[in-house]
């Protein structure tokens, strides 16, 4: 440890400079990552926290639940086939409301308010709470400058709907999901009639004849557009964390192959393979994590900066995992400077050396 801490303040700009250039790494890293996670979150996060454990769709839909279409007779056949509670659901898409100067589109996820669980609540109602033409959107239509309480009014079928409660956690394609019950959720799209989209339940799974059953995260996977666009993105994020360890890599080994004399001399005078090979390890290890703790700093300075509507989410599991792999990649490739310095010849390197 005294010889690495010894070649650091020997050699502050040599090890500044590739500071500079791992957290600049580390920092473009941290971003893709959280962009990658949030747009996978804002496609998905209202399937993924559906009251429920499992979908019936039609087979056609092919596992979307916005391509399934359930007629009266279609529900009066799957409601026979379970022995517990459920609730159907409809969705519908791309439709706005409107208050004073203010807009928003949202998508409305209708549901039966008596046997549809509670879902998590920033504010106000909850699900069974619903009365006539409520409705429970989720919290990002703040930033718009909507408010508990507001009369909005549905520019598709002009009818008039009252906020109720604020949900969290509650997007569908990156757009507000607006829950409400069958009766004011169906009338938003006069031409649904009476068919829904899906039936949820809890518990364990029952197979229905001519019907497909998925979990939440099969359903998730399912998403229009959901499994390509997280594909690319972790395709890139993959690349880099490649990119980024191959740079470490081969700026340790450089600096390596610059001071073999000197490192041979040291072998000749005593000092053994391993206790080189901790010092290069514990200069990886420091470099990395200073570069971790700085590009972390940068990244979290620049979630207070960016526009509230961004799709970026960078949890604090997500940036561990991200910085645990990064540490466990660069101390990897130190090994190749390690394997340098076990094949160096002592005498060699005091001959070179003179």
């Amino acid at each position: 440890m005294f010889l690495a801490f010894k070649e650091l303040g020997q050699s502050k700009l040599r090890y500044t400079l590739i500071s500079l250039i791992m957290i600049a790494v580390l920092f473009l890293v941290f971003f893709i990552s959280g962009l990658a996670n949030g747009l996978g979150f804002g496609d998905s996060a209202a399937v993924r926290n559906l009251a429920a454990d499992h979908v019936v769709l039609n087979e056609e839909a092919e596992g979307a639940i916005i391509g399934s279409n359930l007629s009266e007779d279609q529900f009066d056949e799957i409601e026979a086939k379970l022995d517990r509670d459920f609730s159907p659901l409809s969705v519908t898409m791309m439709t706005s409301f409107s208050s004073n100067e203010e807009e928003v589109d949202v998508t409305y996820f209708s549901v039966d308010t008596e046997s549809y669980p509670d879902i998590e609540i920033a504010e106000g109602k909850n699900i069974n709470e619903l009365t006539g033409n409520e409705v429970i959107i989720d919290e990002s239509i703040k930033n718009d400058g909507f408010s508990l309480k507001d009369t909005v009014t549905d520019k598709n079928t002009g009818k008039e709907l009252i906020i109720a409660g604020f949900s969290k956690d509650q997007l569908y394609s990156n757009i507000p999901v607006a829950y409400a019950s069958l009766e004011a959720g169906l009338s938003m799209n006069p031409n649904q009639g009476t068919s829904y989209n899906a039936v949820l339940y809890s518990g364990e799974k029952v197979d229905v004849d001519g019907f497909e059953t998925l979990t939440i995260g099969e359903a998730v996977k399912s998403i229009p557009g959901y499994t390509e666009t997280q594909g690319s993105l972790k395709m890139i994020v993959v690349f880099l964390f490649i990119i980024s360890a191959f740079v470490s890599t081969v700026f340790f080994y450089v600096i390596t192959i610059h001071k073999l004399n000197q490192l041979g001399v040291l072998k000749a005078i005593g000092a053994t393979t391993g206790y080189i090979a901790r010092s290069i390890m514990i200069q990886v290890g420091l470099l990395t994590m200073i570069g971790l703790v700085f590009s972390g700093s940068l990244v979290y300075g620049m979630t207070r900066l960016i526009p509230e509507d961004m799709p970026f989410r960078l949890t604090p599991e997500l940036m561990l995992g991200t910085a645990g792999l990064f540490l466990a990649l660069n101390l990897l490739g130190a090994l190749l400077s390690v394997y340098q310095v076990a094949k160096t010849d002592a005498l060699e390197a005091i001959g070179r050396a003179e």
